[in-house]
């Protein structure tokens, strides 16, 4: 994890002749570990197999985040995620930018205009989404000056800046 990236790597074993359109494109799944693949199958995380790439694909755009990176060797696929913030973004070009979506970075940002006070978790109840991203994108925004938390985690409020 990076202020600016996340990447995601799994080990796994492609055809020779492989190449990232042929990854991304339709193609045959052939789970390197049938184990972890069926179990994640069987409790729903799977509804179909050879579709994962193109469901985050899919994510990524509909949430408005940036496409994420392939890459592959012979042995190895990685995934470079942007993240939604980046730290040579000036705040008010940020925040510019974004006015016309839906990213989560935007509705974010709405929340504290109408309610500084609210804790990062009631922010991702307000907003509908996890804790968990609420928090990461308040980091970044945080580390690139767009935001700051003025006061004590429990009667201090958000500043955008």
């Amino acid at each position: 994890m990076y202020a600016d990236r996340i990447y995601i790597a799994n080990d796994c074993i492609f055809l020779e002749d492989w190449t990232i359109s042929d990854l991304i494109g339709k193609h045959r799944s052939r789970p390197y570990n049938l184990l972890i693949a069926n179990t994640f199958f069987r409790v729903g995380f799977i509804e179909a197999w050879g579709r994962g790439i193109e469901k985050i694909k899919d994510s990524c755009k509909e949430a408005g985040n940036p496409m994420p990176e392939d890459t592959i060797k012979h042995e190895d696929v990685m995934v470079m995620f942007k993240s939604l913030v980046s730290s040579t973004d000036q705040g008010t070009n940020q925040a510019g930018d974004r006015a016309n979506d839906n990213s989560i970075v935007t509705r974010i940002l709405k929340v504290p205009q109408e309610e500084p006070a609210l804790s990062q978790k009631k922010i991702a109840d307000v907003i509908v989404e996890k804790h968990s991203a609420v928090k990461y994108c308040m980091e970044s925004m945080k580390k690139s000056g767009i935001i700051k938390r003025e006061g004590s985690s429990q009667k201090g409020k958000w500043i955008i800046l």
